[in-house]
């Protein structure tokens, strides 16, 4: 037995349906515009199809711009980017084959770490193996030109408190 509510319609679905009953039987209904046309007498599916678009004109063509994409760091990659230092270059050119310098920049490893991510790199990411004197070169380059850093401690420093 369906459940029959005694409680009256809302405006908004009363007045759906009473839209809905005047354009399916085509009463000429509107919004305040006088219409200039009596309503089409056409049948509810004829009314539900959708109107033929009239083609647009053509747009005259844009020149193209360049992409804004590049960020200042991609613009000025160059070993300039890096701290001087013995095998700057050869980390450089190695290296940002597949990532900025600023990957490079602000990581902080000690010697065995560096050489420990070379074999990660190599493993994880596809990097080309990096063997012998270059990889001594490379390494060695690293970890002198971003050596780790000291742990900050956190908030500030008491003057008076002696390691």
């Amino acid at each position: 037995m369906p459940c029959r509510s005694s409680a009256p319609k809302t405006i908004a679905a009363a007045s759906a349906g009473v839209l809905a009953l005047l354009v399916l039987s085509g009463s000429g209904f509107s919004t305040g515009h006088v219409a200039a046309e009596p309503a089409s007498t056409a049948s509810p599916a004829a009314l539900r199809q959708q109107p033929e678009q009239p083609e647009q004109p053509e747009q005259p063509e844009q020149p193209e711009q360049p992409e804004q994409t590049a960020t200042l760091d991609q613009i000025t990659e160059t070993p300039e980017a890096l701290p001087e230092g013995h095998g700057r270059e050869e980390a450089f050119y190695r290296c940002t084959a597949c990532h900025s310098t600023a990957v490079i920049r602000r990581s902080r490893l000690a010697r065995d770490r560096w050489d420990e991510l070379m074999d990660w790199m190599t493993e994880r990411h596809g990097m080309p193996v990096l063997e012998g004197e270059e990889r001594r070169l490379i390494v060695g380059y690293l970890a002198s030109a971003f050596p780790p850093q000291e742990q900050r401690r956190r908030g500030s420093t008491n003057p008076f408190l002696t390691d």
